[in-house]
């Protein structure tokens, strides 16, 4: 899996881009969104906005760079993406 981050271009929030595709029907299931939509999934992560898109792309408010990354490798991971790391 590919994690790439960027600021976005509007300084609100963090760029995530996967080359994981989501279909987020699906994924409305699994987490609790606050709207859901075949083109669209915006929830609140352990107090974040998120935007999901299908193309695994998140717009993510985060206060910083690591924490996007940490936000986006978590909601991957209850969607069964990623293997939950070890973290002893």
């Amino acid at each position: 899996m590919v994690i790439s981050v960027r600021i976005c271009s509007g300084r609100t929030a963090f760029e995530v881009s996967t080359n994981i595709k989501i279909d987020l029907v699906k994924a409305s299931c699994i987490l609790d969104p606050k709207v859901s939509t075949k083109h669209i999934l915006l929830l609140i992560y352990k107090g974040v906005d998120v935007s999901m898109y299908p193309s695994g792309r998140m717009l993510i408010k985060a206060k910083s760079k690591e924490e996007s990354i940490d936000i986006a490798r978590n909601l991957l991971t209850e969607l069964g993406f990623v293997e939950p790391q070890d973290k002893t």
